[in-house]
């Protein structure tokens, strides 16, 4: 996709697997690694956008070579399409047109590495996933059902009991969830897992100042598609890591340690894991079922 009919939009900018780019006035400022590179819009073939499984949009460079194909520069994948052919359209409409007779240049010549200019702002994310909001929202509803009795009863003690209960409630559901990802996560791996590296992608720092901020990781499973991970990190690059992960969920992925270690770690859980659940749910079940008819 090469649109030429729009009109410039400077500030543009697309964020996504593979970098950021920004069109500036008279060039493309491209971050990937934790490295800036200055694209100026002379060294621009296009822009090109491809519609696939994950949309990508490719920053090819100009070539001397006759009927050479074009040098993709970079090319950054990102789900949200609309945004790529804006930027698409926006850096091809502002590329500088040449004559058939003007002599070509060299485009990867004339890309210079450039420091990242310092900023105090950081990355918008959300607080919690999809997955966690309802699960806090299951937790709020168990919350209210089980304060509803007592309070309508006027006990007192019975309404302490609850609040104080569900405090340890919420710390058994967590530790629940974690064995049980642990558990089939370790099954997984054990019996289809593909070892492959994982190489650093970006990085998100943190608002705490004792937190190293989260550190983004991605790898190629064997049909050729993306995925990425996070571990919590400090900035700066990392080295690659060799990952294991369930090649029917890509998003099961573990770090290098050996099957011992990991086998370790999963009998941790399951030793904290289960008698913390079973313990939750028999005091569930004696509340609704007793306590609360006292």
């Amino acid at each position: 996709m090469a649109v030429r009919d729009a009109v410039p939009t400077h500030g543009t900018t697309l964020r996504g697997r593979g970098g950021t780019a920004q069109l500036l006035r008279d060039s493309v400022a491209l971050d990937r690694a934790g490295i800036r590179l200055a694209v100026p819009l002379e060294a621009i073939e296009s822009v090109h956008v491809t519609r696939d499984r994950r949309p990508t949009a490719a920053i090819r460079l100009n070539s001397t070579a006759t009927k050479a194909p074009a040098t993709t520069l970079c090319t950054i994948g990102s789900r949200n399409t609309e945004e790529m052919e804006a930027f698409a359209r926006a850096v091809n409409a502002a590329l500088p047109q040449r004559d058939k007779t003007e002599r070509c240049v060299d485009g990867a010549a004339l890309v210079k590495a450039e420091e990242r200019p310092f900023t105090s702002t950081t990355t918008f994310r959300p607080i919690m996933s999809p997955a966690q909001a309802r699960a806090c929202g299951v937790l709020a509803c168990l919350f209210a059902l089980g304060l509803l009795p007592a309070v309508l009863a006027g006990d007192g003690r019975l309404t302490q009991l609850w609040i104080g209960a569900f405090l340890a409630i919420a710390m058994g559901c967590v530790i629940a969830h974690g064995t049980w990802r642990a558990t089939v996560t370790w099954w997984l791996l054990h019996r289809y897992g593909v070892t492959t590296e994982a190489v650093y992608a970006s990085h998100y720092p943190s608002s705490d100042v004792n937190n190293p901020g989260t550190v983004v990781f991605s790898f190629t499973d064997t049909s050729g598609t993306d995925h990425t991970f996070e571990r919590t990190g400090s900035a700066g690059w990392q080295p690659p890591k060799r990952i294991a992960y369930d090649p029917a969920r890509p998003d099961f992925a573990r770090g290098p340690a050996h099957p011992w270690a990991r086998t370790l770690l999963l009998l941790l859980h399951l030793l904290l894991g289960v008698p913390v659940t079973l313990t939750m749910a028999a005091f569930l079940v004696w509340y609704f079922t007793t306590a609360i008819h006292t």
